[in-house]
């Protein structure tokens, strides 16, 4: 009896923890547009995008690898800023299911007409600035 019990515990942690631990596991974003990726942005779904994660431009067909935070869920919106301006987005996307998220390769959605150019990542938009003084 104590065996049995003792394997259903077995089982029962076999078949949980593959799905809580596959919360915390790796992703990766692949740029799969023509041109470089100036900003990427990760929230969780129905949320505020977040800052720019992406310290360099993410050249065509190279990919970021993020990890979500514990309790984060598996359940993303994410967005590629592309460096003419073209934002590729996913929402809802199942990161626990799909390790790998291909953004491009299919048409992008432009700006729209008359937007404020978005410097550092998308997430500061700066008006029209004139140059300090010398």
């Amino acid at each position: 009896m104590i065996r049995l019990i003792a394997c259903l515990c077995v089982l029962t942690a076999l078949t949980v923890a593959p799905g809580a631990s596959a919360q915390n596991e790796p992703f990766r974003v692949t740029n799969r547009a023509a041109v470089p990726a100036t900003a990427l942005h990760v929230s969780r779904s129905g949320q505020p995008w977040g800052a720019n994660l992406l310290r360099d431009p993410l050249p065509p067909g190279s990919f970021f690898a993020l990890r979500p935070g514990e309790g984060a869920g598996c359940r993303f919106d994410i967005r590629l800023v592309l460096q003419n301006g073209q934002e590729l987005v996913q929402r809802d996307a199942d990161v626990c299911a799909q390790r790998t998220i291909d953004l491009g390769g299919g048409p992008a959605v432009a700006p729209p007409v008359g937007a404020l150019p978005q410097v550092g990542g998308g997430d500061r938009l700066l008006p029209n600035i004139a140059p300090a003084p010398r």
